[in-house]
């Protein structure tokens, strides 16, 4: 028993009490998480401070990077700015003096631009900014057409010159703008230094250009020159000289005090005196000469000025490196420290504590074999000494508990615990435990009794209870399951249940059982048992799984009658829905022999009429030819009652209150298994009976077909029967084997046959009654239409003649007047065209009761004639056979149209009537569609309800389709022959 534990768990709970108040956050926290939150906030907050100082030397290192980066790309461009300038010097010469040399040196110079440019662009694509490498793109853009219009000669030299100058400046501050960001002071300077220098020889360039071309001047022609480009030069060597290195302002002050850097002076001094004298200028070449070689000087002093800036750069970018690097190892060396020193003194506390903690948990589990080994004079020692004593009293504790157990085990209910070695809670605990041993001794007692009555339940229950493993076996059965299935218990606990299922049941029985195995429930399943006797049953079974127990319990009902009386009343309702239709009598008398077949499983059903003269009439059979029930039917004729002779069992079909035929089912020499009684489904649709085979005239003269299945349209043409013998009495009938046997107590099924010959007895009479009311319509019909052609007759014969001999002998009378215009003359004038208007109205009236030309040229004439006598248009579409159609349905034809003619143009006023008469066939299809209002319904007006007549009279059918505002159709289809007049 497991009441132990239970009792334990109910101490906890009151030793917590029923209000547990939350704990602080710190109480929340472990011991050595707080001794390192003590230790590490402070010295983790040193360490962030560090931190943020190395993120910030980090980022100055990235700083200088982008700034070295920036001024790689400033040094490329500036080598392009002095290619070109070169290329500008050597362009102004070739268009100055052009010659071999000029142009050899033009030339060469520009091949050195365009390496120069492309390195500077290589450099650009890893510049981060894009700026840099779209500039010098247009660089090389602006490159190309100054070198096309100097190829051309469409540019002067002083043009030229102002070309290059155009792209040094882009140039210029292409690599100005590279080197503004200054990260620190000394780089600042150095950027500061070679910016000033580029600015000079810039400077110096544009005056070496100048000057060469004002030189190149007649003499007497010379323009006065500016000295503003020695002046911008002065500007930026003050400048180099404040920024830069003393070595390089002594490098400068040399250069400038060299013969070339002497012989500029003195050129500028000429340029700056007023009236300066001719024989002092100097030549060409001579100018050429010595500012190429004072230029080259300074682009020494301006690439020894690149070189201070690079190495800049890159102490700036290593310090600041080595300042974050040292900074990060520093406070994680402090950190590091620390922190082995908060985890030494944790661990010191958290390794005892965590052995108590885990022998707590292992005491509270029901382990007592854990047990503490930590000894020691602090807290935590006396915590350990508590938690050994605890133990001790637990195993005692637990040895009650297992004392208890075992007494219950063994049925020794009458087992106490000695309260009295304990104190305190745990005397209580084992004080409730005794209770508790009492409690279950008296319940105990109860549940014997309520299993014996539960016993007795099982066994005197009808339904059929049963008890089954996971696997589907049965574990336990009751008496029902042997009384239902015929089976001894011993074999139903042997075998498997899906061996006794019907072969068609097991795949979904089997289905069934493994979602019983998977824990589901099932409720309403049904399935058919073979039993002993080889007979079938359904059971309808709900079940339960316990998948603790590793059982099924399961509970079925025998529903076998319930299904076979509900498969029943469905068939039924089919053939009652048939004859509620008013279906001709062969599509019921097939259906009967179909149901009573499926539903007896028996072997040959069929509907026998009893003929006046003693002989037998097949009108519907299902497998077989009837012949097999013979004996049955003859002796129902007999008896006038159901009766039973060999496998035929036979019940009367009664009409009026005579004997009419018989219903016949015969049994199988073999018996089969019974046919699956699930009622079907009953919709609005009645589901046609599938073709009967009638049986040959050659097997026997007594029994033959008289009616037979009408064909499925939707299956297609069928092919007509043979024609078969007129049925007459058999002399010696060839009778089955069963009708020599002799009459057999009526079964069962008997009755189940009489609910069919009612449905029988019932088409039978709606036939009657529906072919006599075709006959009265077509009779009625027929005398209007002979009463119309009499009236018709009478009126031209008649009345019609008289009035022609009156227009003839007003006529007469009109010559003997001797003045027509008299007043006597008029008058007669008068007579006689009232006279001729009477006439023709009478001819009209005429022709409206009976057309003479219908019957004179019949359907085709006469519909012609009607769409010439409308008022609206009518369009015609006929294709009749040659010969003349029956006169029932020519007439039935015209006065259709005629009716839908009239009904156009007075009350749809439609402005066009398409007629179309087809013969397909046996059929004539006849479709009148007008374009008018309509609307037309055949309940409002006599007219249309005379049609309906006139066509169903001659065995046919009208259609009307007239929605409003959509105009009116109406088809007519009737057979060509009609059926026989009644």
């Amino acid at each position: 028993m497991a009441s132990g534990p239970r009792f334990l768990g109910v101490a906890a709970r009151r030793r917590q009490g029923p209000g547990r108040r939350r704990a602080p956050l710190l109480s929340r926290l472990r011991v050595g998480h707080k001794l390192l939150l003590l230790v590490l906030l402070p010295v983790t907050g040193l360490v962030a401070l560090t931190a943020f100082g190395a993120l910030a030397q980090w980022e100055e290192a990235r700083t200088l990077e982008r700034f070295r980066s920036a001024i790689d790309v400033s040094f490329a461009t500036s080598g392009v700015s002095d290619a070109v300038a070169t290329e500008r010097v050597d362009a102004v010469r070739a268009r100055l003096r052009p010659d071999t040399a000029t142009l050899t040196a033009r030339s060469a110079s520009r091949q050195a631009t365009d390496r120069a440019l492309d390195g500077a662009v290589r450099r650009a694509d890893s510049w981060p900014t894009a700026r840099t490498g779209g500039e010098l793109d247009a660089v090389s853009r602006q490159l190309s057409a100054v070198r096309v219009q100097a190829g051309l000669g469409a540019l002067t030299a002083r043009a030229i010159a102002q070309q290059y100058q155009e792209i040094q400046d882009t140039l210029l501050d292409t690599a100005t703008a590279l080197e503004t960001g200054r990260p620190t002071r000394a780089a600042g300077r150095a950027a500061d230094a070679h910016v000033a220098i580029l600015e000079a020889v810039e400077a110096a360039e544009r005056e070496r250009v100048e000057l060469a071309v004002l030189l190149d001047t007649p003499t007497g022609r010379r323009p006065a020159a500016a000295g503003r480009w020695s002046a911008l030069e002065e500007a930026q060597l003050r400048e180099f000289r404040r920024t830069t290195s003393d070595r390089l302002r002594a490098a400068l002050y040399q250069a400038q005090f060299e013969v070339p850097g002497r012989a500029v002076r003195a050129v500028r001094d000429l340029l700056a005196d007023p009236d300066p004298p001719t024989a002092r200028w100097p030549s060409y070449g001579g100018w050429l000469a010595d500012s190429t070689a004072r230029i080259a000087a300074l682009r020494g002093i301006q690439d020894e000025a690149a070189r201070d800036l690079a190495d800049t750069a890159a102490a700036d970018l290593e310090g600041a490196r080595n300042r974050a690097a040292r900074d990060l190892t520093v406070s994680l060396a402090v950190l590091t420290g620390v922190a082995l020193l908060a985890f030494v003194l944790a661990r010191s506390i958290t390794r005892p504590l965590r052995e108590v903690t885990a022998g707590a948990r292992a005491l509270s589990a029901g382990d007592l074999s854990f047990a503490v080994h930590y000894a020691g004079h602090d807290e935590l020692g006396d915590v350990a000494d508590t938690f050994r004593e605890l133990r001790v009293t637990t195993e005692r504790l637990a040895a009650e508990i297992r004392s208890m157990n075992s007494a219950v085990d063994d049925n020794r209910l009458e087992h106490r615990v000695d309260v009295g070695r304990f104190d305190g809670t745990w005397a209580q605990l084992l004080g409730g435990m005794n209770g508790t041993m009492a409690s279950f001794a008296a319940a105990h007692g109860r549940r014997r009794k309520a299993e014996r009555e539960l016993e007795d339940i099982f066994n005197l229950s009808l339904d059929l209870l049963c008890i089954l493993g996971v696997d589907g076996s049965f574990r336990r059965v009751n008496p029902a399951f042997e009384r239902t299935l015929g089976y001894p218990r011993a074999t139903l606990l042997a075998r498997h249940p899906v061996d006794l299922v019907h072969e068609e049941d097991r795949e979904r029985t089997r289905a069934a059982l493994e979602l019983l195995a998977g824990g589901a429930e099932l409720a309403g399943f049904e399935n058919r048992y073979v039993r002993e006797d080889g007979t079938e049953c359904w059971l309808q079974w709900s079940a339960r799984p316990v998948p603790e127990e590793g059982l099924v319990y399961a509970a079925a009902r025998d529903v076998t009658e319930r299904r076979r009386a509900a498969r029943e009343q469905s068939a039924l309702r089919r053939v009652a829905t048939l004859v509620a239709r008013g279906a001709t009598p062969e599509r019921v008398f097939g259906a009967v022999a179909a149901e009573v077949e499926d539903l007896l499983g028996a072997e040959v059903a069929a509907v026998l009429r009893h003929e006046s003269d003693g002989t037998l009439t097949v009108l519907g059979t299902a497998h077989g030819t009837g012949r097999e029930g013979e004996a049955a039917a003859r002796e129902v004729l007999r008896t006038r009652a159901p009766a039973r002779v060999g496998r035929s069992v036979a019940a009367p079909i009664a009409v009026d209150g005579r004997l009419w035929g018989a219903v016949v089912a015969t049994t199988r020499r073999t018996p089969r298994p019974a046919p699956d009684p699930t009622p079907e489904p009953v919709s609005g649709a009645v589901p046609e009976p599938a073709p009967r085979s009638m049986p040959d005239p050659a097997s026997g003269p007594v029994l033959e077909p008289a009616l037979r299945p009408p064909p499925d349209p939707a299956s297609g043409p069928v092919p007509e029967p043979a024609p078969q013998p007129t049925p007459e009495p058999a002399s010696q009938p060839t009778p089955d084997p069963a009708s020599k046997a002799t009459p057999e107590p009526v079964p069962p099924d008997a009755s189940r046959l009489a609910d069919f010959t009612e449905l029988v007895a019932a088409a039978v009479a709606n036939a009657d009654s529906r072919a006599q009311l075709s006959a009265s319509r077509a009779r009625v019909v027929a005398a209007g239409d002979a009463s119309r052609r009499r009236i018709e007759r009478d009126l031209h014969d008649g009345v019609q003649q008289r009035l022609v001999a009156l227009q003839l002998d007003l006529r007469l009378a009109e010559s003997l007047v001797a003045d027509p215009s008299s007043e006597l003359g008029r008058q007669l004038a008068h007579v006689a065209k009232g006279l001729e208007d009477a006439s023709y109205d009478l001819l009209q009236v005429a022709r409206g009761i009976h057309p003479a030309i219908l019957s004179k040229g019949g359907l085709g004439p006469a519909l012609r004639s009607l769409a010439r006598r409308c008022p609206v248009l009518v369009e015609l579409d006929l294709a009749l056979p040659a010969r003349r159609l029956p006169e029932r349905l020519e007439v039935a034809a015209y006065y259709v149209v005629s009716e839908c003619l009239t009904n156009a143009v007075k009350h749809a006023h439609a402005r066009v009537v398409t007629v179309d008469a087809h013969a397909r066939g046996d059929v004539l299809e006849l479709t009148v569609r007008d374009d008018g209002a309509g609307g037309a319904e055949p309940g409002r007006g006599s007219g249309l309800i005379g049609l309906v007549d006139r066509v169903e009279a001659i065995g046919g059918r009208l259609d009307l389709r007239s929605p409003p505002g959509q105009g009116t159709t109406l088809r007519v289809t009737a057979p060509l022959e009609g059926p026989p007049h009644g």
